[in-house]
């Protein structure tokens, strides 16, 4: 008999809400020292009126929470948006010499318009008198505007979903905007509507390249994924100049999406939404709902076999610094450090006889088989074999090296420097107590957490 639902699956270093739902991070930012994370929230583990609920860490590992931010109001719910700290006042918002934080988002009512909210002492929010700064009432799915600086323009840009593309807008005030250009549909070979976008530059080879963000909502049997685009932005609107396909996922692993980037970081930091929207509700984890990735530090890498590719590594280290003496497991907060350059299947196994699987298979493709993992019952597509049996061609030939993060419902698996990334919850009924190497040959390493 399943534990499932008496179990308690709360990660320790992943975020979740103290109690109830959330699903898109918001407004990440970075200020003083401190960073804030914003997330879609309802005060029940359950899809409900949307808010923005408030956290804020000193190492991206613990997080304090804090009032709500936002609430639904006349124009509608509160739905994703982003956080930028206007350090020159140019919005008019400051006061005492504090420069505001300024949240920007769509309130989704009869029609999706965008709108601002400001704070100087970055935990109570004033929703600006005049709201809507960007009105609509043409476009049905008119969302999610993601601030930046224009290092052309000077001032602010903002990339914002509008159906089946992304609207690139300007301003000197975040009062005030106009549209300077747009991007797509061209090159989205994933049916879907067009969400969470976000647009950053990265450095690679001393040359900077622009990398856009695109969450897909899709109907298709997959379902949600996230795609990146690079190329060039030249302060009005992004370009592509690297093939459209195959479309490059930044996830392999389905339970990330909606992710974007922290604003103010040294480097580049994101987040996302660490639960499959079709079986999120279903999870087993009683008060709370979903969670969010470990923070990663994004990278572009120029591969031999895939050319230019987005990578993702973990931001910060939750475990001691040297490894562990031998491979079993103590704590369900855990690194798997294995190095091969053949086929190898390693193994995470608890006393019921469960395991996650994961490492290189026969083709050269990384794999993570979560089928034999614990509870898959709760709903149908969780425990589907397109959902659970991943597998993904590797960019690099010969020896690799894989790191899997374990968080007691949680793991994430990076690949060869974070060129291939596997996100997937999973839901053992016991813990797991050992890590092994199943089949062929690898060096292992277990780092416990302190």
């Amino acid at each position: 008999m399943s534990t499932q639902g008496i179990r308690d699956f709360r990660p320790e270093v992943h975020y979740t809400a103290e109690k109830g739902w959330i699903n898109d991070p918001n407004g990440l930012t970075y200020v003083d020292g401190t960073y804030h994370l914003f997330a879609q929230y309802y005060p029940e583990p359950r899809k409900g009126p949307k808010h923005w609920s408030h956290a804020v860490s000193q190492d991206l590992l613990h997080w304090q929470h804090l009032p709500v931010a936002l609430a639904p109001d006349e124009l509608g719910a509160m739905f994703s948006g982003s956080a930028v700290v206007d350090g020159e006042n140019a919005s008019g918002f400051g006061a005492g010499g504090k420069a505001p934080m300024v949240l920007m988002y769509t309130a989704h009512g009869e029609h999706e318009q965008q709108c601002i909210a400001y704070s100087t002492d970055y935990v109570h929010f004033t929703k600006y008198a005049g709201n809507p700064v960007i009105p609509n009432t043409e476009i049905r799915n008119f969302r999610d505007p993601k601030v930046f600086p224009n290092p052309i323009r000077g001032g602010w840009s903002m990339a914002l979903a509008a159906h089946d593309r992304v609207h690139f807008y300007a301003s000197q005030d975040l009062r005030h905007w106009e549209k300077t250009g747009e991007f797509g549909p061209e090159g989205n070979f994933m049916e879907g509507v067009w969400e969470c976008p976000d647009l950053f530059p990265l450095t690679v080879g001393g040359t900077e390249k622009w990398v856009l963000l695109v969450s897909m909502t899709r109907r298709t049997e997959e379902g949600p994924r996230t795609q990146y685009f690079t190329g060039s932005f030249d302060g009005d609107t992004f370009r592509c100049d690297t093939p459209y396909e195959p479309t490059k996922l930044l996830d392999q692993g389905y339970d990330d999406y909606a992710g974007v980037t922290f604003s103010h970081t040294p480097s580049r930091i994101f987040m996302g939404w660490a639960t499959y929207p079709r079986y999120a509700e279903d999870t087993p984890t009683g008060e709370y709902c979903c969670t969010m990735t470990l923070p990663r530090r994004l990278s572009l890498a120029d591969t031999p076999k895939g050319g230019l590719r987005l990578a993702a590594m973990p931001a910060v280290w939750a475990y001691e610094s040297a490894p562990q003496e031998g491979l079993a497991l103590s704590r369900e907060l855990f690194c798997v450090k294995a190095r091969g350059e053949g086929p190898a299947a390693l193994r995470l196994e608890n006393g019921r006889g469960q395991h996650l699987d994961f490492g290189v298979n026969e083709a050269g493709e990384v794999f993570l088989d979560r089928s034999q993992a614990g509870a898959v019952d709760f709903n149908p597509d969780f425990g589907a074999p397109r959902f659970s049996q991943l597998a993904a061609s590797r960019f690099y030939e010969g020896a690799w090296e894989l790191e899997l993060h374990f968080d007691r419902s949680i793991c994430e698996l990076y690949a060869d420097g974070g060129t291939l990334v596997f996100t997937q919850a999973v839901y053992p009924d016991e813990p797991y107590t050992q890590a092994m190497v199943a089949q062929g040959q690898a060096r292992v390493e277990v780092y416990a957490a302190p």
